[in-house]
């Protein structure tokens, strides 16, 4: 598009700005909704491209993207008079998260706002190929007035895999992944930055000002103990072959008590082990049937066995079954590399979270319908009424 989107579009305050470019709140006036416009000004980039060359993945990109946590690409257009290029997009209304920074977060809302982020990257890093935002931190997220979080500023995304004859160094020192300093970007790049906005967020400081010990963030200085201090450390952790690669492997650690040994790279073990990762499905209260207790006892009886066996299987199936094949196949030689055998650790979790989600629902059927627990029961009592 050209000049006709300058009379479409009414600029009017500034946002914010970034090295690609300028944000003001708009007005479309053939809709009369307000709207963000991101400007690139080329004439005063003095003959430098790259910021164009970003400015045009970005509007691709966004372009391709359809998300509720990323804001909607409207519209494009240049100016040949001024040589100004102009970005339209959804304007999204709230708080930064770097508002929030100057005190300690509560644990919760911490936790709320991470697993809101992972479902952003979830979308972005499974797409094909994947996109890496590259400039996660406080002030690129903003939480809506309803609580939704949303994640801005595509100005450095990455289209991973994609050949680009090199690389610009983006990020924000402080959030940015140690292997950015040289061009390296992954999802594990993004994950990085996540964990140490969180963990800028839980200290109430930015992440540049944490205290660290060598490259690490030293974040018990900072936090108290706990599954999330844990998390944290896994995901901002300097050598990525260690960190938590994706945001599939954060929601796992996430789930249990124990995040490092669950989700980190490990080398595949000889023998299945005694007992599969738990997980969040373990403290949650089992599912309960209360229209089993109302059964025949012949229905009963019949439903009870039927549940009991299941249950037997499934059990073979966790301890056992998923195990030994995720053991086998991890010794392939293509699981050499630490990141395809991450991916593998990643399937089993999840692959054990599905089959012991439905072995608890079997017992829980089992324990609703069990006969003998009908026969122990006073009568008149509520339970089978």
């Amino acid at each position: 598009m050209t000049e006709t989107g300058l009379q479409r579009y009414q600029i009017m305050e500034p946002l914010g700005a970034g090295a690609q470019g300028e944000t003001f709140r708009a007005i479309d006036r053939e809709t009369g909704k307000p709207v963000a416009v991101k400007v690139l000004h080329l004439r005063a980039l003095g003959g430098d491209w790259k910021p164009f060359d970003l400015f045009e993945r970005e509007c691709r990109v966004l372009q391709s993207l359809d998300h509720p946590g990323i804001p909607r690409y409207l519209d494009q257009f240049a100016s040949e008079q001024s040589g100004d290029f102009f970005l339209v997009m959804e304007l999204v209304e709230g708080t930064p998260l770097s508002q929030r920074l100057g005190r300690p977060n509560d644990p919760a809302q911490l936790l709320d706002w991470l697993r809101q982020a992972l479902t952003i990257l979830e979308y972005l890093h499974g797409r094909a190929p994947p996109v890496i935002h590259r400039d996660i931190k406080p002030s690129n997220l903003i939480v809506r007035p309803d609580g939704r979080l949303c994640l801005l500023d595509f100005g450095g995304v990455r289209v991973a895999l994609q050949p680009e004859g090199g690389s610009t160094m983006i990020g924000t020192f402080g959030y940015m992944a140690p292997e950015q300093l040289h061009g390296e970007v992954t999802p594990a790049t993004d994950i990085y930055a996540l964990g140490a906005t969180i963990a800028a967020l839980a200290a109430g400081s930015p992440a540049d000002q944490l205290p660290r010990k060598g490259l690490q963030i030293d974040l018990a200085a900072v936090m108290p103990a706990g599954p999330l201090l844990a998390v944290l450390s896994d995901m901002t952790q300097p050598d990525p072959g260690r960190r938590l690669g994706t945001a599939a492997a954060v929601r796992a650690a996430l789930g249990g008590p124990g995040p490092r040994a669950q989700a980190r790279v490990s080398a595949p073990p000889s023998s299945p082990p005694s007992s599969p990762p738990s997980t969040a499905l373990d403290q949650a209260p089992a599912p309960d049937y209360p229209a089993l207790r109302k059964l025949p006892t012949f229905l009963r009886v019949f439903v009870w066995l039927w549940a009991l066996v299941a249950t037997g299987l499934f059990l073979v199936v966790e301890f056992v079954a998923v195990p030994l094949v995720f053991a086998l196949q991890g010794t392939q030689r293509r699981y050499k590399k630490e990141r395809r055998l991450r991916r593998l650790r990643e399937k089993e979790a999840r692959a054990l979270g599905s089959v012991r989600e439905i072995r608890r629902k079997l017992q829980a059927i089992a324990t609703n319908s069990d006969p003998r627990a009908a026969a122990a029961l006073p009568p008149g009592d509520d339970r089978q009424s």
